[in-house]
């Protein structure tokens, strides 16, 4: 089953992301990432079964480790393949077995091991593309966060602000993330302070001005622009709402549809 594996969204994203680093490929790759398997050579301490399908069934109390790579600086990875013929070009004629791996499954392995452990990369005889851990746990919580409702009630002061520099990444995000849902009109992005007191307690707030009022929009783009948020929440309306719309009327926004 191994070499039938080829992993066509990776190796694209990964070619993409190579060619130019902007937050665009960015935001492909850890959508690939997020949504598709890699191969990664693993041994274990008992033989699994196999099913009908070729599917490997470990006993409970199975020990397994995953196979290390280290880099010219010392720094140590867990190789990643997208197909066999790219596991075959980094071990050539030793053979290795792989299992077939979702980020919720070899996350884990980095994690506990996260003092020795730099990452994974992605076809080192490849395309060469190194993770490291932090970025692997960023998109694996932002994707696993859900969106509360926070309501805003009649007469309470919201303070926001312009954003500045910091925001720039976020920016691009938003208006990558405008051009692929066509429902999207528009979008503002402010930041709001949580307490005047304490100014440098903040996070975005985001007024989406949509033809459809489907809260699975900023549910789309809370998981593609998590990465780029600097660690802030965010916060989003519609600008059909009285905020969102005096918002939409004194403020430029950051994306228009074409």
């Amino acid at each position: 089953m191994n070499n039938e594996f080829k992993n066509t969204s990776m190796q694209q994203a990964m070619s993409l992301l190579r060619e130019e680093q902007t937050q665009e490929n960015m935001l492909a790759a850890a959508e690939a990432l997020l949504n598709t398997k890699v191969m990664i050579p693993a041994r274990w301490d008992k033989e699994p079964q196999t099913d009908e399908n070729g599917q490997l069934n470990f006993a409970p109390d199975t020990k397994i480790s995953l196979m290390v790579i280290s880099s010219d600086n010392g720094m140590r990875f867990f190789p990643a393949f997208t197909e066999m013929e790219e596991v075959k070009k980094f071990y050539k004629d030793n053979q290795v077995t792989c299992l077939i791996l979702s980020l919720d499954q070899y996350l884990p392995f980095l994690t506990s091991a996260k003092d020795t452990m730099t990452g994974i990369v992605i076809d080192p005889k490849g395309i060469n593309m190194p993770f490291k851990t932090d970025f692997l746990e960023g998109i694996r919580k932002a994707n696993k966060q859900r969106l509360d409702q926070n309501t805003i009630h009649k007469g309470q002061k919201i303070h926001l602000k312009n954003v500045g520099k910091e925001a720039q990444n976020l920016e691009a995000a938003l208006i990558s993330t405008g051009f692929h849902e066509p429902a999207i009109r528009a979008i503002y992005l402010k930041e709001r302070v949580d307490d005047p007191m304490h100014p440098e307690k903040s996070h975005w707030f985001i007024v989406v001005d949509s033809d459809r009022l489907d809260t699975g929009i900023f549910n789309r783009i809370g998981q593609t622009c998590r990465p780029a948020a600097n660690g802030k929440d965010m916060e989003f309306m519609f600008a059909d709402q009285k905020l969102g719309h005096d918002i939409a009327s004194t403020s430029t926004a950051i994306y228009t549809r074409p």
